[in-house]
């Protein structure tokens, strides 16, 4: 009767911090991370889905098929302190998607 939802696989919720710098940084190659700018550009080219406002929050969570009592409050301080909060693809297994984003300047924030 109801189609079943389909799985979203190697889909995940990263924060870059400071979006718009951080993109130009990488550009530039100013930015020090532990592995190739290209890996980190090609991460945020692949974003289906951002927010990086209070406003649209809500929107994002229901997106994420997420319950606002569980990740509301971590979320809205990571855009307090500046995060863009964005659904990636990433599908190489190396680097691992943890090592990838444990940087001050991306996080990873879940597995969608």
């Amino acid at each position: 009767m109801f189609k079943k939802a389909k799985k979203k696989e190697n889909q995940f919720i990263i924060a870059v911090k400071d979006l718009a710098d951080t993109k130009k940084a990488l550009a530039e190659g100013t930015i020090k991370l532990p592995y190739d700018k290209s890996i980190y550009l090609d991460l945020i080219a692949t974003c289906s889905n951002s927010v990086d406002n209070l406003k649209e929050l809500r929107k994002f969570i229901r997106a994420q098929k997420k319950t606002k009592n569980e990740v509301a409050h971590y979320w809205e301080g990571l855009i307090l302190d500046g995060f863009t909060l964005m659904e990636v693809h990433y599908e190489s297994r190396n680097p691992t998607m943890e090592g990838l984003c444990n940087t001050p300047e991306i996080k990873l924030v879940c597995v969608v």
